[in-house]
């Protein structure tokens, strides 16, 4: 069973959630996926912890897009 993230209704709420993930990343990875949060919220869309931990995945190289997709929808 898939560990259940809760939902994240604002944007402050999801910078929260990266701030427990800034130590593994470089400045740089950090805000490109602050700015993925951000074009998110402005469509009022706020990512959870699970999206961040793919965000953190996808941009340190560990997982594909594709990959992070297919076990979405295998759960």
């Amino acid at each position: 069973m898939q560990k259940q993230y809760p939902e994240v209704h604002s944007l402050e709420e999801s910078l929260a959630i990266l701030k427990k993930y800034k130590d593994d990343l470089t400045k740089e990875q950090y805000e490109a996926i602050r700015s993925n949060i951000g074009n998110f919220a402005i469509e009022d869309m706020f990512l959870n912890e699970k999206d961040i931990i793919d965000n953190v995945k996808i941009i340190k190289g560990e997982a594909t897009a594709n990959e992070c997709i297919v076990a979405l929808k295998k759960e």
